[in-house]
């Protein structure tokens, strides 16, 4: 797929909805999983946990028996403007695709229309450190 089809995917599931000051579905993202397989997520914000778009597409993912993926993107609609945002992942979710499949550190992730890095890149240290010697 490409970045063009793979946001606009995203952008498709967009669908905010407030619940006591908190907003789920403002945020959506698409998995790309190795065998093309395609998995959505959106986030779901609550007072007692938070579950990132890219996290929930990635358990869509895991359920589906897949857990190593080649694309990935996270979009938002700025609620006043209507313009549209490519997200890059939080540390958490970056973390959280490196430990379900050490072979994603080589999966795209989707930074714009023309731009994107490995999670590799995105997280550099990914490596435990050498002893202290």
């Amino acid at each position: 797929m490409t970045h063009d089809e793979v946001i606009s995917r995203a952008v498709a599931l967009l669908k905010p909805h407030w619940v006591d000051g908190r907003v789920h579905g403002d945020v959506a993202s698409i998995v790309v999983a190795e065998d093309g397989g395609v998995f959505a997520g959106v986030c779901v914000d609550t007072t007692s946990w938070g579950l990132c778009a890219e996290r929930s597409a990635l358990a869509a993912m895991i359920t589906a028996g897949q857990y190593r993926f080649t694309k990935v993107v996270a979009v938002w609609r700025n609620k006043d403007t209507g313009q549209i945002h490519v997200l890059p992942p939080c540390g958490v979710c970056r973390e959280f695709m490196r430990q379900i499949a050490s072979d994603n550190l080589d999966a795209e992730v989707v930074l714009g229309r023309d731009r994107s890095m490995t999670l590799r890149e995105l997280l550099p240290e990914h490596e435990w450190p050498a002893p202290l010697v």
